[in-house]
Order: C-alpha cells, then sequence, then structure tokens
C-alpha cells in the first residue's frame, strides 16, 4: 500500500470548498444523495455500550451510508500534518504509542476532559470549517449537519476523534505549549491528556485545568503520580523498565485459558484460540515476553484448523 506523506491543513481536500456541489464531489458521494443524508432524521443507531471500567455508554453510530462520509472526512483529515504530541488519529501512532512516550519520566500528571464529545458542538464544527478550512459558510453548516448528532460529535462516528482534535486545536496546542516550558512530555489521545517529566506537579495539573476551562470545557479524572509508582496511560502500563499488561489484561488472558480448558468441541476450541491469539498479540505489541505465548497459540489454532 502507498503511504502518503502528511500535508499542510491548506492541502485538504475539505480546504476552501466554495459549495455544496464541489463537497460532494471531493466527498466522492452525489449531491443530491448528500443533502439526503444531510436533512434525514433516522441516520444513526443508538445503542448502550458496557465501559472496561464498570458502567455503560451511549453509542451513537452513523448508519453506513452515513458512515461513509465520516469516513471519508476522517481520511482527509487524517493526513494533515499533526502535532507530534497528538496519538490518537496520526499514522503509525497508537495508545501504545501514547503511554511510551512516558517511560521512566518520573512524575506524571493525567486528565481527561469531561464528556469531549458531547461538548464538541455543531457550531463549534462549523465554525471550524467556515474559519481554519475557509469553506463558504453553507457548505461549513452542510459538513455540520452531517458530522454532528443531536447537536454534538457522534460516539461511534469515524470522523469524531480527528474533528475533537482539530475543533479544540488552539487548547491542546497551549497545553502543549506549557508542557515544553517547563522541559515536560506531553501526550493527548482524544480526551484523555498526560504530562510527564520532573516538575510535572499539581502546579501543572492545575494550570492545565484553567487551561481547558478558559475553552469552556471540564476536566475530570485529576491525577498526580510519583516519580517511582507504575502509572496507568490509556489502558497500558508504565514504569520505570517500560511498558507492562495492567491487571485488567492479564485477567482476560487467564479467562482465556480456563476457556481454552472447558471447551466441549472442536469449534468452541477454534472460537476461544482465535480470540485469546488476538488477545497475546496485542499483549506481545506492549510487553515482548508476551509473544512466545502468542506464537503457541497461532500454532494450536493452525492444527486445530486443519485437522477439521
Amino acid at each position: 500500500m502507498i503511504q502518503r506523506a502528511p500535508y499542510a491543513l491548506n492541502q485538504c481536500a475539505l480546504y476552501a470548498v466554495t459549495s455544496p456541489a464541489m463537497l460532494a464531489k471531493r466527498l466522492e458521494i452525489r449531491l443530491d444523495d448528500l443533502e439526503r443524508l444531510a436533512s434525514h432524521t433516522n441516520n444513526y443507531l443508538i445503542r448502550s455500550q458496557n465501559k472496561p471500567s464498570g458502567g455503560s455508554r451511549i453509542i451513537e453510530e452513523p448508519k453506513t451510508n452515513l458512515q461513509k462520509v465520516h469516513g471519508r472526512v476522517h481520511r482527509l483529515l487524517s493526513r494533515v500534518n499533526l502535532p507530534p504530541h497528538v496519538h490518537s488519529v496520526r499514522k503509525g501512532h497508537s495508545y501504545i504509542t501514547n503511554a511510551r512516550q512516558h517511560v521512566n519520566n518520573g512524575e506524571m500528571v493525567k486528565l481527561d476532559v469531561e464528556k469531549f464529545y458531547r461538548n464538541v458542538r455543531s457550531g463549534a464544527v462549523a465554525d471550524f470549517f467556515e474559519r481554519q478550512m475557509r469553506c463558504a459558510p453553507d457548505v461549513a453548516g452542510l459538513l455540520a449537519r452531517l458530522l454532528t448528532y443531536d447537536g454534538h460529535l457522534p460516539t461511534g462516528s469515524k470522523s469524531s476523534p480527528i474533528l475533537s482534535y482539530f475543533v479544540h486545536q488552539e487548547m491542546f496546542d497551549e497545553i502543549a505549549a506549557l508542557a515544553i516550558k517547563n522541559g515536560l512530555t506531553m501526550t493527548s489521545y482524544v480526551d484523555d491528556i498526560v504530562i510527564s517529566g520532573i516538575g510535572a506537579h499539581r502546579g501543572i495539573l492545575s494550570a492545565v485545568r484553567k487551561i481547558i476551562a478558559k475553552h469552556g470545557l471540564r476536566s475530570h479524572k485529576l491525577r498526580h503520580l510519583g516519580p517511582t509508582r507504575p502509572k496507568i496511560v490509556t489502558g497500558v502500563m508504565v514504569t520505570q523498565d517500560g511498558l507492562r499488561l495492567p491487571n485488567r489484561r492479564h485477567q482476560k488472558i487467564k479467562e482465556g485459558y480456563s476457556a481454552l480448558h472447558t471447551a466441549q468441541t472442536p469449534a468452541e476450541k477454534l472460537e476461544v484460540l482465535t480470540w485469546l491469539g488476538s488477545l497475546l498479540h496485542e499483549a506481545a505489541q506492549i510487553d515482548q515476553r508476551h509473544k512466545p505465548s502468542a506464537i503457541q497459540i497461532d500454532s494450536l489454532r493452525r492444527q486445530l484448523r486443519h485437522a477439521l
């Protein structure tokens, strides 16, 4: 696959779109279909999803035709050259690279933006496309209707992560500048902000909270962690010696092996092996000590598939 080099914002196909017809062409969709989607009131599937940490959240997922539009917007905007602190929507970056930036950095402060997608309003999305992307006002309004649900970014959309960053880019850049000024490392993963290094104390946490509040948002899940304490960053344990799996993931792997031992039929065993192999391969990306187990499970799965 050809890897496209990142480009400047003004090189994006969504930049300086002057008419709905031009927008439809850039989004690779017929104009009447685009306008129909923008005016339709039944474009989303709403469901509840359990959180790994407990409780549940509402997922607002665009239906197939609208999700294709959201996916196109995501692809175009995610090719824009992004600052190094952004890990959620950059090629070759992930929650793992986000955590890796903070290995052996000493102190850490971390916080989330509360109800981030719900607080990225449709008016702010329209403003981003009109002011930063230099789109015509009717185009910006059309994009806001297409890309938001009930007045905010939908939680199940492919385009929400990148849009949430660009709408509040000034806020994230201000936090990054604060970190650089103090010789600290800052990363962002959607609504998750982490700053580490010597001097990442409660005063830094307070300063970040003030920046977030200045931009009309609220912060929560506030933590200050000492230099020697293991820390969970985007679901990964950061230690002085590298990345490790948190206990919750160890428990899932243990449950996978238990399910394998109790599986009654070859088909059941194959299903468990596939699931367990996926868990172990992901674990190996975090901690290489899990790679031999992942290879072993792959071998067992191939043997069983051949026997079937």
